[in-house]
């Protein structure tokens, strides 16, 4: 399987099916799943349909999609056993996308025996595509062409008060969200999720936060960003044990940090009980 291939084919799938839809859909394009503001546009159904079957041609292995898994919601158990599988997010940040903001993303993950792989996260309005291959490192690629690598910035082990995260206490189960609130006081600053997975992993790449703190964790909005930052030198672990991230094990809490801070951070957790 050759990653080469996939980031053109997302830019390809950007400017056919989803950027001509930005600032330009109707009512009648915009639709509900979940609840309301949990929205499903015309550009996330046909850049779906049309990306899964260019992604079995580089590697013809099982796609899991948003989408699709809306159709089938089984879909994603096979992340867990499958030798190998594609995540596709078509539009990450449909609401950010429905009301006209530019920060919205196309996701892909590479998935492999349940772990991540390699990821590619494209911002259709900057041009940006950030990408990266465990053990291969991680970069970002402007629309010129550029390229820059991505890494985890180095350094002593920071403490609890000098990191800055983006949390998510939405979907934490109740203990763990009581934690975490009584966490907040002694961090370094919080910030609110974009409602963009692909732009909050670009935030931790990019050096604006520290870390990032999740707990409901859809397969297609987290293996392309959890690849890309372990590439990076980041770490992805769960909160509960400290294992290693796997796309195949939803809902299940999470952090993403620099190596050493996790465990800062757990303490900071733990100290809250």
């Amino acid at each position: 399987m050759t990653t080469d291939a996939v980031s053109p084919l997302m830019r390809t799938i950007a400017d056919e099916h989803i950027r001509p839809r930005f600032r330009a859909l109707t009512d009648s394009q915009i639709n509900t799943k979940e609840g309301p503001s949990d929205l499903v546009t015309i550009a996330d159904v046909e850049a779906e349909r049309a990306i899964t079957p260019l992604l079995q041609e580089i590697e013809d292995i099982p796609v899991v999609g948003e989408e699709a898994t809306a159709d089938n919601p089984a879909l994603p158990d096979i992340l867990a056993d499958a030798d190998a599988a594609w995540t596709v997010d078509p539009v990450d940040g449909t609401w950010n996308f429905a009301h006209g903001r530019e920060d919205y993303a196309v996701m892909v993950a590479h998935v492999l025996n349940g772990n991540p792989h390699a990821g590619w996260i494209l911002h259709p309005e900057t041009g940006d595509m950030i990408d990266g291959v465990i053990g291969g490192g991680a970069q970002v690629t402007n629309l010129q062409g550029l390229s820059r690598p991505l890494h985890a910035s180095k350094g002593p082990v920071r403490p609890l008060n000098a990191l800055r995260g983006m949390v998510v206490t939405r979907f934490t189960p109740d203990g763990l969200r009581e934690q975490v609130e009584a966490m907040l006081p002694n961090l370094g600053g919080a910030t609110e999720p974009r409602m963009c997975a692909g732009w909050d992993y670009w935030d931790l790449l990019n050096g604006d936060v520290d870390f990032l703190l999740y707990s409901r964790a859809k397969p297609w909005d987290h293996a392309p960003g959890a690849a890309i930052c372990i590439a990076a030198g980041f770490e992805a672990r769960y909160i509960d044990d400290g294992a290693p991230y796997r796309p195949g094990v939803p809902g299940r809490p999470f952090l993403v940090t620099r190596p050493g801070e996790f465990e800062v951070l757990v303490e900071g957790l733990a100290a809250g009980s």
